[in-house]
């Protein structure tokens, strides 16, 4: 669905609650990805991805478009609802969960070395990175989002990718590098 699409469906659903139908189904998996890749548990992200359509459907009648659309809408309850969900956890768990930032995908990717870089990163660049790459939102819909500045979207992407490059590359770049001879 186009934005316009959605912003048609959510106002038509106002008078015809029906018409939510569309939204769920055109954002449901994205949203329970994502949210599955924040916290790990699939019964869990589950329930938050509920949970987020729950709610939007709740405010529906109240939302105003302020150019990022429905999509970017969803996924700011789905990501407020997530922060509420590692602070809980983190209360009831001291000793597993330090904070949101400890929190990243455990079965996505399948890879254990780029899983371990994702742990790796601070909380607010891993967010940035999964809504871009997983919920393949765009900047201006991240910074709506995360209720920041488009700039810095940007730059905890970049920083993010960067240290990815930099860890996720030197051990091969040291593996593959031959030992320089002493000619003495």
């Amino acid at each position: 669905m186009s934005r316009e699409d959605d912003i048609r469906a959510l106002r038509r659903s106002v008078s015809e609650p029906a018409a939510f139908d569309a939204l769920f189904v055109a954002h449901h998996v994205a949203i329970r990805r994502y949210l599955h890749a924040r916290v790990g548990d699939g019964a869990v992200a589950e329930d938050l991805a509920a949970e987020t359509f729950v709610r939007a459907f709740a405010a529906r009648a109240r939302f105003r478009d302020q150019g990022y659309g429905v999509r970017a809408w969803l996924f700011q309850i789905a990501t407020n609802l997530l922060r509420d969900e590692l602070r809980a956890r983190g209360m009831r768990e001291r000793g597993m969960v330090r904070g949101a930032g400890s929190v990243a995908p455990p079965e996505l990717p399948s890879d254990p070395a780029l899983t371990a870089q994702l742990r790796a990163l601070p909380h607010e660049q891993l967010e940035v990175l999964l809504l871009f790459a997983w919920a393949d939102l765009g900047y201006e819909d991240i910074a709506a989002v995360l209720g920041v500045r488009v700039g810095t979207v940007r730059s905890r992407l970049h920083r993010a990718r960067a240290q990815l490059q930099r860890t996720l590359t030197a051990p091969a770049v040291r593996a593959t590098a031959r030992p320089e001879r002493s000619t003495t």
